[in-house]
């Protein structure tokens, strides 16, 4: 089948690397793809190196816009697709249902329904257009599906599908210690890390604040904290920092390309999410790498985690408790290494890119059946 993907990210966010991973991931017998995105997105070179067809997008395609309908409208009919897959690109849906293909959407946050979902009109005029304009939609997350149940989708069009990653590829002595120098970092210190954009939804002041009362806790504990990403918030969390008396332990990384020697060297993996959290990537990267993970307990987290084995879940927005957690696992180095082990066969029973590519290649599949045979279906005659 040939699909056509529309993601409306300028950045390298969740949803692009999602995409890259199935892009990566999809059977070519059974999937053939091609990408339209907005020109000059940084997941292009991504996107090219894997030998996709990428089309740039002239007209911004996360909203309602007639030129970028159209824009689409004329994509889909010269990659001759057959169903059209987006990540929040609303125009594309619109592009796909009058192109009369099968669209498919995928929900990748649980922010709550904006406050017009209050209003019972609107409520049921936003549903009306939400299952108009999807015949399926997957949730990464089962709090995603709820989410979309709000937003007036029918039970039978989600598919709750949890995010998949590639395993961390293993790193070198060499790199590791080039990474140390880089950081400043020394042997025996003990890197805790958030992998996170900068924004205020990700929780980087919980996981500062928490970071302070965990070096207060425990001095003898050589503590470093990494915060590993960029964002509209880096000067402000610098500035907390300072505030803090954290600048010697924190470090700010900015964007990383390459994550597996980040991965490698932490000794903790911090998830302090306060919205939009569903099947958090850096969450399952991390438990490939054998991380253990201490998250919050916001929207899809709790899943993650599962019984408890693999990481230590804490109330969002809750400092101390963070810092609870990291000190219960920085204590203990027999909860560490058994933490270690979970984690990693974790994310091998649940968390693989092809469990996900799979299942979304099921969807795809399912999707473009039901459609036929609403195709075959003799009309009523009067």
């Amino acid at each position: 089948m040939r699909v056509l993907h529309v993601i409306s990210d300028q950045n390298v966010g969740g949803a692009g690397v999602l995409l890259t991973t199935l892009l990566r991931n999809f059977d070519p017998a059974r999937v053939q793809s091609c990408v339209g995105l907005p020109k000059g997105s940084e997941l292009i070179p991504r996107l090219e190196n894997l030998g996709v067809p990428v089309t740039e997008l002239n007209f911004a395609c996360d909203r309602v816009s007639a030129k970028s309908v159209k824009e689409i409208c004329q994509l889909l009919r010269q990659s001759g697709s057959e169903l059209l897959h987006a990540n929040a690109a609303l125009s594309a849906r619109i592009a796909g249902k009058l192109c009369g293909i099968p669209v498919l959407h995928t929900r990748h946050c649980c922010f709550p329904p904006s406050g017009v979902y209050r209003v019972p009109l609107l409520r049921s005029a936003g549903g009306l257009c939400n299952r108009a304009l999807s015949d399926r939609v997957i949730a990464t997350a089962d709090a995603a599906a709820e989410n979309l149940r709000r937003l007036g989708i029918p039970p039978k069009k989600i598919s709750v599908i949890i995010n998949g990653s590639e395993p961390i590829r293993t790193v070198s002595p060499d790199e590791l210690a080039s990474l140390r120098a880089q950081l400043n970092l020394r042997e025996d210190d003990y890197p805790v890390g958030i992998c996170a954009r900068l924004e205020p939804y990700k929780g980087h002041e919980t996981f500062l604040r928490a970071a302070s009362m965990a070096s207060r806790r425990m001095p003898h504990i050589p503590f470093r904290f990494l915060i590993v990403g960029s964002g509209s918030q880096h000067a402000e969390l610098e500035a907390l920092a300072k505030a803090l008396h954290m600048q010697e332990q924190v470090r700010f990384t900015g964007f990383v390309t390459d994550m597996a020697p980040i991965y490698r060297l932490l000794r903790v993996n911090v998830n302090c999410s306060t919205g939009t959290e569903t099947s958090c990537l850096a969450i399952s990267e991390g438990m490939s790498a054998a991380l253990p993970t201490v998250a919050s307990d916001y929207g899809g987290n709790r899943a993650m985690i599962g019984d408890g084995k693999a990481g230590i879940l804490f109330p969002a927005g809750d400092a101390h408790a963070l810092a609870d957690a990291i000190c219960r696992i920085a204590s203990d180095c027999n909860l560490e290494s058994a933490m270690k082990r979970s984690a990693l066969e974790r994310f091998e029973n649940c968390f693989t890119a092809k469990k996900m590519t799979d299942q979304v290649t099921a969807v795809y599949e399912s999707t473009l059946k039901q459609a036929s045979k609403t195709l075959q279906k003799p009309s009523k005659t009067v």
